[in-house]
């Protein structure tokens, strides 16, 4: 089949487009992997060395109600 012109093979740039689009298929996955959403976390607990806080969704931080010790 005759073409047109040279300059509408590109039959010699296909090498070329394959790695072009390994790179962005790539880039696309350890972006993806990598992503970390900051949607802010509820409920969650904060050690301290003079007891124990709870943080709330909102922020505040209310101190926990302690378990009665047990006497030895």
């Amino acid at each position: 089949m005759q073409k047109k012109t040279e300059k509408a093979d590109l039959e010699g740039k296909r090498a070329i487009f394959f790695q072009v689009g390994l790179i962005i298929a790539l880039l696309i996955a350890v972006i993806a992997i990598n992503y970390e959403s900051h949607a802010p976390k509820t409920g969650t607990i904060t050690v301290k060395a003079t007891g124990i806080d709870v943080r709330t969704a909102n922020g505040d931080t209310v101190p926990a109600v302690r378990p009665p010790e047990i006497a030895k």
